[in-house]
């Protein structure tokens, strides 16, 4: 071989290696790359040269094509989306190598000595390996398939015949008078089979350890068929590669404390032995006593030192933007800001340091994992942005768990920690991270990207940030002596006030838990029994005798009153009146005069109610007000849990009574139904009862006849607590006795009826009891609601009611539910009833708003327009689009599609979607071609669409849309909305089409609504 030839390979594998190197360094990897990559140009150039193939136009040309789509895809791919490209990228390299080991079978394999043959198999087997498992993992990384590990039955015993069977096919090959290409045929098959079934049972989370693995595999299975074609070069620079990715995927593993056959085989729960740490009770850390009382941007504000530690979460927000924002508002005001990398933090090692440098934070800000954990300690804020695992303290203690001796980064020694994550679901260990739950941790959860804006904001004090109390884990108080654990340990004398609110949620059982933790710290524990907190005397005695709650610490309201002064903390269960110590002093109200527990002088007082609202005197309660009480309000259960685990010092609570979010307003479709209503049903129940809503039924209905319509009432004999309950409430808000109907006479008139408004009623209008043979409800006479043209469902939530039996009246298409407090759902649709119709609030074709079912106008229609999305591609719905695209042209039923240019990611991207699912490119129409024809179309149907088909885009002033080409939607006159909610697009404004009365929202994931539609046109 030539002299000159040799050498150079000599210094361009050298070049390549040197390469490697600076990439494994922030501040050198560009220049890495770039000398790698002109290395393995000058590399491919001096195999031409030598080989004389130099004046080869294919060769050329096959170059060319290779160069253009490499840049093309750079400059498209996201480095979200890098580790499926490297994955690509790996396949291809691994599938260059099977095509170079069959092309040698093919045309000298007789030739070969019988090493060199068995090589050229070896180089087939481990390319093909390498393009399968490749192609599985990219499928994987890209959500293209299933996340989880797919694991057959028997698929070791498959997998390892499969390698059996290859080599013993690969030795039968080296025979004289052997059928080779067919034994090479049959070796290339099962190699590819055996990739399959090596990637799929790997999970997502170890996807980017199977990756750096087929790296490695890809420069081994190019270094195999280097001695196959006898060039040196191809067999050190493949070996190189092979080296490099092996390393990699050690340092991977050792970064999640994973061996590498553990994660082939796709296990979890397990953990190297090598690396299994002390047990819990020796390696725990004792948490830093400071707890998160300052809002967010007060904590900035007086930081001295803070880390902010990017995880996966931060690329899927592209939130690196606002990290860097964050990062130079700290700075200037002499903040010492760093960044914590973990190896594992993104889909490959490096991810995050990619993603920041993009914004020009600098590399020596962003510190390995072993060289920053030891300051965590001496940190004044630690910013976790979109990471778990990585944070995740249960990997010193949760002992046969997937993270479990994993190497984690030490956020929770921060004095303390801002947890900027969408939620507070485990990471892909699917293990419960406790951090969230520490003392001197404050979640802001949500988009990162909105998250670090308002953090900003809120830091440079141009708006407070609000910590939810259901995700805060301070105690919103002066100090830390106020703190719910501390006040909840420290007491020595605890008086429990259970209430009817405690019946309702069946929490006793909750209680008797909570007295018991109590009790096991040294606590003493009494009840306080009002003799009116139930619905008769005795209620709660029965109901806390029936959890073994002792009788003697069921002490009668005149016996215990006199102690609440000496007592440390008081907690109130689901009661309001009986508490209220405006009894004393609100003269001329229904409560003045009673006697009620004096709870409001015990020192701590610990509200679980379901919110502030004032019982069923309407007299409200100031003890919600008092400086020494602290609200833990919403299903009691739920409450009860947190002081059980705040009795354990695991949990703390904010305060916050005031974040409760205003109703929605009325829609237009909401206001042409009520308003053009001839007759009216309203059914009121015990949630009626509950609410207190018998005075906004009575405006509601008042406002309903001064448009003219007849309204009347159903009344069912057990829609309160007693026969006549109903009729009584009514009556004491001047309903007129003769719009009472009693259930006989009203249930034939409601199929003539245009509205039937329940409220506050479940199974009294449950359609169940007609077909659900065997349940408590079969049988029973109940309200023939659902025979209504239109029902309007004013219940605090669809759950089943005291017959356990779900209510199908709920899902049906003509019902629409306005859920929550009633008082609110009536407010909602009083102003629906009162607000001035425009133009646009009526419907197109008749002169009702659309009643039937989306199924029903689908079935009628000679002409239908889908729209889609991104939405679409997110939920990856195109093949349930294609389907419903065959179903209506089945039925005769012309079908096509409407573009727009910005619909998803890039333009085409619909179109690519749809030509996947084998959708004909003629039916594929851009916006100025579709846009005339929407006017004709009886259906136009939208999956995953917002901005691109919003109409604010011609009349909003001021806005990111307006003034931007849009399709023209809503001149279609009936429109099928199938989107995951109805929240602005990226434009951020308000879609107006949703709420036009011939549009039909099928909300949640699109999958399911297309399915939905799918099932009601087969039926």
């Amino acid at each position: 071989m030539d002299q000159t030839y040799l050498v150079t390979s000599i210094v361009l594998a050298a070049l390549v290696l040197l390469g490697i190197k600076w990439m494994s360094s922030p501040r050198t990897a560009v220049r890495g790359n770039r000398l790698s990559a002109l290395s393995m140009l000058a590399a491919i150039l001096l195999v031409l040269w030598s080989n004389d193939i130099l004046t080869m136009p294919i060769l050329w040309v096959a170059m060319a094509v290779g160069a253009v789509l490499g840049y093309v895809l750079a400059l498209r791919v996201t480095m979200i989306q890098m580790p499926q490209m490297v994955a690509l990228l790996n396949g291809l390299g691994g599938g260059a190598s099977a095509l170079v080991a069959s092309v040698e079978i093919v045309e000298r394999y007789s030739e070969q000595s019988s090493f060199i043959k068995l090589n050229t198999q070896l180089g087939l087997f481990v390319g093909a390996i390498t393009l399968s498992g490749s192609l599985i993992a990219a499928a994987k990384l890209d959500r293209r398939m299933t996340q989880r590990p797919v694991v057959l039955k028997g698929h070791g015993l498959i997998s390892n015949l499969s390698l059996i069977v290859i080599a013993a096919l690969a030795v039968t090959s080296l025979r004289t008078g052997a059928p080779v290409l067919a034994l090479s045929v049959s070796i290339l098959l099962l190699s590819l089979l055996y990739g399959v079934l090596f990637a799929i049972r790997v999970g997502g989370a170890d996807m980017p350890i199977t990756i750096s693995l087929l790296n490695s595999f890809s420069g081994l299975a190019g270094s195999i068929v280097g001695f196959t074609v006898n060039e040196p070069l191809l067999v050190s620079v493949g070996a190189i590669v092979g080296a490099s990715g092996l390393i990699l995927t050690q340092i991977m593993c050792r970064a999640m404390n994973r061996s590498l056959s553990n994660v082939l085989s796709g296990s979890i729960g397990t953990q190297t032995e090598s690396k299994a740490p002390t047990p819990a009770a020796e390696t725990k850390v004792s948490e830093p006593e400071a707890v998160a009382t300052d809002s967010p941007g007060e904590l900035l504000r007086q930081a001295k030192e803070v880390v902010i530690v990017p995880g996966y979460g931060m690329a899927i927000a592209q939130a690196q933007g606002q990290v860097k924002a964050l990062m130079d508002a700290l700075q200037a005001q002499g903040t010492n800001v760093r960044f914590a990398i973990h190896p594992v933090a993104g889909r490959m090692p490096g991810h995050m340091n990619v993603l920041l440098a993009e914004v020009d934070i600098p590399y020596e800000l962003m510190c390995e994992m072993d060289d920053i954990n030891p300051d965590f300690a001496k940190t004044d804020v630690a910013i976790v942005v979109g990471a778990c695992d990585v944070v995740n303290p249960a990997a010193h203690t949760a002992a046969g768990t997937p993270i479990y001796g994993m190497p984690v980064l030490d956020v929770d020694k921060a004095k303390h920690v801002l947890v900027c994550n969408l939620d507070t679901k485990p990471g892909y260990s699917g293990v419960d991270n406790p951090l969230y739950e520490m003392r001197h941790v404050q979640l802001l959860l949500g988009d990162a990207k909105d998250t670090l804006d308002k953090l900003l904001k809120e830091f440079k004090s141009e708006t407070a940030l609000k910590v939810k109390p259901e995700t805060a884990t301070a105690l919103a108080a002066t100090s830390p002596a106020t703190s719910l654990t501390n006040v909840l340990q420290s007491a020595k004398k605890a008086i429990i006030v259970p209430g009817y609110g405690m019946a309702i949620a069946q929490a006793q059982g909750h209680v008797k838990r909570l007295a018991d933790a109590l009790e096991a710290q040294g606590t003493e524990v009494k009840f306080a029994i009002h003799p009116v907190a139930g619905r008769m005397p005795g209620h709660m005695n029965v109901l806390l005798a029936e959890v073994d709650v002792p009788y003697d610490k069921l002490c009668e309201m005149d016996d215990i009153n006199p102690e609440f002064a000496e007592t440390d903390v008081a907690i109130v269960v689901g009661s309001c009146d009986v508490v209220n110590p405006a009894a004393h002093t609100a003269e001329g109200t229904p409560i003045y005069g009673m006697p009620v527990l004096n709870v409001d002088k015990a020192k701590q007082v610990l509200v679980c109610n379901l919110d502030t609202k004032p019982g069923y005197s309407g007299v409200e309660n100031p003890l919600y007000e008092m400086s020494h009480v602290h609200l833990l309000l919403g299903d009691a259960k739920d409450s009860l849990e947190k002081l059980l685990q705040a009795v354990s010092g695991n949990l703390v609570v904010v305060d916050d009574a005031a974040d409760t979010p205003a109703p929605a307003q009325p829609t237009a479709s909401l206001a042409y139904t009520l308003q053009n209503a001839k007759k009216v049903i309203i059914v009121p129940g015990y949630g009626m009862a509950i609410a207190q809503a018998q005075n906004h039924v009575k405006q509601l209905a008042d406002s309903l006849e001064e448009r003219g319509a007849e309204v009347k009432y159903a009344i069912h004999p057990v829609a309160g607590r007693m026969p006549g309950h109903m009729n009584v409430l009514l009556a004491e808000v001047d309903v007129p006795y003769d719009k009472l109907c009693e259930m006989d006479d009203i249930n034939p008139e409601f199929a003539e009826t245009d509205v039937a408004i329940v409220v506050g009623a479940c199974d009294v209008v449950n359609p169940a009891a007609h077909t659900a043979e065997g349940t408590p409800i079969y049988g029973m006479p109940v309200l023939d609601v659902d025979k209504a043209k239109q029902v309007l469902v004013c219940n605090l939530d669809t759950k089943p009611g005291y017959s356990g039996v779900d209510n199908p009246l709920y899902e049906m298409p003509h019902v629409e539910l306005l859920l929550g407090d009633a008082k609110d759902s009536l407010a909602k649709l009083i102003e629906a009833s009162t607000t001035e119709l425009t133009e646009a609030a009526a419907p197109t074709t008749s002169e009702t708003p659309a009643t039937g079912g989306a199924a029903n106008e689908l079935a009628t229609a000679k002409r239908v327009i889908i729209v889609p999305g991104y939405g679409m591609a997110i939920a990856q719905a195109q093949g349930l689009v294609k389907q419903l695209m065959d179903k209506l042209e089945a039925r005769g039923t012309e079908v096509d599609f409407a573009i727009h240019p910005v619909a998803g990611r890039m333009p085409g991207h619909m179109n690519v979607l749809l030509a996947e699912v084998d959708v004909p490119y003629d039916k594929l129409r851009e916006m100025d071609d579709i846009n005339p024809m929407f006017a004709e179309t009886d259906v136009a149907i939208i999956v995953g669409a917002c901005d691109v088909v919003n109409p604010a885009a011609k009349s909003a002033k001021g806005t990111p849309i307006y003034g931007m080409p849009v399709l023209n939607v809503e001149a279609a006159k009936h429109v099928i909305v199938c989107n995951l909610d109805r929240n602005p697009g990226y434009s951020g404004v308000d879609n107006p089409l949703y709420d036009m009365p011939h549009v039909r929202m099928l909300l949640g994931d699109a999958k399911a609504s297309l399915e939905q539609l799918l099932q009601e046109l087969e039926a």
